[in-house]
This record gives C-alpha cells, structure tokens and sequence, in this order.
C-alpha cells in the first residue's frame, strides 16, 4: 500500500490564505476586472456599483494575502494582480482568472462607461 504524503500546515497557509481572500463575491469580481489590468479603486468602485470605502476594504484583503499590489499615484491608489506568486498559488489565481473571462461583463461595462467618462486625477 503507498503511503500519501501530505504537506505539513506551513506548506499550506499560502494556499489557503489565498483561498481564503477569494471566498467572497465582490473579491472575485474584483480579481476578474484586475485580470484586464491595472485599475483605479475609483474605477473598481464604480465598475462594480460598490462605494469606494467597500472597494478600499475588500482591496485590503486581497493585498494582504498578496492578491494584488497597489500604487499611489496623487491621491488615488491603483491596483494590479500581484505576479510575483508562488507557483501553487500562480496556478490557483490563473484558473479563477480563466474560469471568470466570461463573467462580469455587466462589471466590465460599467466600468468601461465609467473610464470613457471619468478620470481619477
């Protein structure tokens, strides 16, 4: 009989930190509109319908389990995905990304409609 070998807990907490982050609806559309590249969290915010203080708090999340980074440009915080994964958690967040491509096009409409008419400097 061949044995399993399972990770200890230390080789799980990055994945599970990561999981953990992605577990909620709006922090799922959010990774799924970053999956098109850097945005604004004004442009977030408006892209999916949500106040900029409920954009700034899920962002929070997704930044401290290493989702996304961030840049402030004046003052506006810009948000991109985070590329510089682990492998494991680089093949977790590119199969999320692929499974919501045809997802959110109502998030992406508005927030195209929101960029044709708004900037955030």
């Amino acid at each position: 009989m061949r044995m399993l070998l399972l990770p200890d807990a230390a080789d799980l907490r990055p994945a599970t930190t990561l999981l953990k982050a992605l577990a909620d609806d709006t922090r799922l559309r959010i990774v799924a509109l970053l999956g098109g590249g850097e945005l604004c969290v004004c442009h977030i915010a408006a892209g999916l319908d949500i106040s900029q203080p409920n954009a700034s708090q899920h962002l929070l999340v997704l930044r401290n389990a290493g989702v996304v980074d961030s840049r402030r440009q004046g003052s506006w915080i810009y948000y991109r995905m985070n590329t510089t994964q682990d492998p494991a958690r680089a093949r977790i967040l590119g199969a999320v990304l692929d499974s919501f491509q045809q997802l959110g096009l109502d998030d992406r409409k508005r927030l195209a409609a929101t960029r044709a008419s708004n900037t955030c400097d």
